[in-house]
């Protein structure tokens, strides 16, 4: 069993923050928690019941539902287990405490959105959002760090593990809850910084993700996101030249082959990502053109980016044989210790990465 070393329960917080939610039925109501069950509309009487018997509640509106979001849900409940299910059990309040400090390690290292964007030693106190939590690992950072976090994600199981990380984080407040990033159940101008990494480019319908973001900013508040770049190594020299020889690129529109075509192969079911975009700067730009764009930079390059049959292991054999070691740090998000850039993969990054990392003021 997990030792849980927690200052409130998922109830307790879902409680203490009773000013953040609104309906997400009909987007007028506020939510009460009046028979310690589910979440009540005070509006249309809609009610929002718990995963489970894990504390967190539900807030995705089945009537949104549409088939892609279900196969949104299938795939990355498939790649949750892959990732992260086994490792789920393994914390405890110590051992997370030393996770956490390895992450962010390794996010400096890495020059990742987490760490070089968000302001970690200024977020004590500040109401923070995660889109997308996957695992929990980003959102118990931001905790140890003193924020107020919220975190959301489309797929049950991992609001659920994020809820498991977020009570085993002694600093700040947190809570987590299954919702669309397309409906966000929270009210107007509430946020002080909105963060997703990797997540909006994998929606049905981005923009109004993007939408989303800037209506549940406070006025100043940032966004800090991550979304896939075009003009990119692993674009134009992996994806295009597989989407050619497999000729997916010919019966899908553009964000379903290149969904097709990244984040891995289903293991638990038939369900393949259904959905990634890509975005030059003018078209990031253009998607954020409600905000003032603070700063927009790339990242995120490595050798084994090219169409090269086993050139990730390659890359990994002759780094070991060089005497580099894969970061720990790595095991909290990608489920396993990550090898991580060198210098000239960092330095090429700048110009040909994958990742374009935005900071943007509404």
């Amino acid at each position: 069993m997990m030792a849980i070393n927690m200052q409130n329960s998922p109830e307790q917080e879902s409680r203490a923050a009773p000013a953040l939610l609104r309906c997400p039925s009909c987007h007028v109501g506020d939510l009460e928690n009046t028979d310690g069950q589910s979440l009540t509309c005070g509006s249309c009487r809609s009610a929002y019941a718990k995963i489970g018997d894990s504390g967190v509640h539900s807030l995705f509106v089945a009537q949104t539902d549409t088939p892609i979001k279900a196969d949104i849900q299938a795939w990355w409940g498939d790649l949750y287990r892959q990732l992260y299910a086994e490792h789920e059990t393994a914390y405890t309040a110590a051992t997370l405490q030393g996770a956490l400090s390895e992450l962010e390690d390794m996010f400096r290292q890495r020059q990742h959105l987490a760490a070089m964007d968000m302001p970690l030693h200024e977020l004590t106190g500040k109401k923070i959002l995660e889109i997308g939590s996957g695992g929990g690992g980003h959102s118990a950072l931001f905790k140890f760090h003193g924020a107020d976090v919220t975190a959301v994600d489309i797929t049950a199981e991992r609001a659920v593990g994020t809820s498991l990380k977020l009570q085993l984080v002694p600093q700040g407040a947190g809570r987590a809850y299954q919702a669309d990033a397309e409906n966000l159940p929270f009210r107007d101008d509430v946020f002080d910084i909105v963060y997703s990494n990797g997540v909006l480019h994998h929606s049905e319908d981005t923009d109004q993700c993007i939408a989303e973001v800037h209506r549940v900013l406070k006025p100043g508040g940032l966004a800090v996101i991550m979304l896939y770049s075009r003009h990119s190594a692993t674009y134009w020299l992996n994806i295009v030249p597989r989407a050619i020889v497999t000729g997916e690129m010919f019966r899908w529109p553009e964000p379903q082959w290149i969904g097709r075509l990244t984040e891995g192969r289903p293991k638990f079911g038939d369900t393949v990502n259904p959905v990634t975009r890509v975005y030059s700067a003018r078209e990031m730009r253009a998607a954020f053109g409600r905000f003032h764009i603070v700063s927009l930079r790339k990242n995120s390059f490595q050798f084994d980016n090219f169409c090269i049959p086993r050139l990730t292991q390659i890359r990994f054999f002759v780094m070991k044989a060089f005497g580099v070691k894969p970061h720990r740090g790595g095991t909290l998000v990608y489920g396993e210790p990550k090898m991580i850039e060198t210098s000239t993969e960092r330095w090429l990054g700048t110009a040909i990465g994958f990742a374009w990392n935005l900071v943007a003021r509404k």
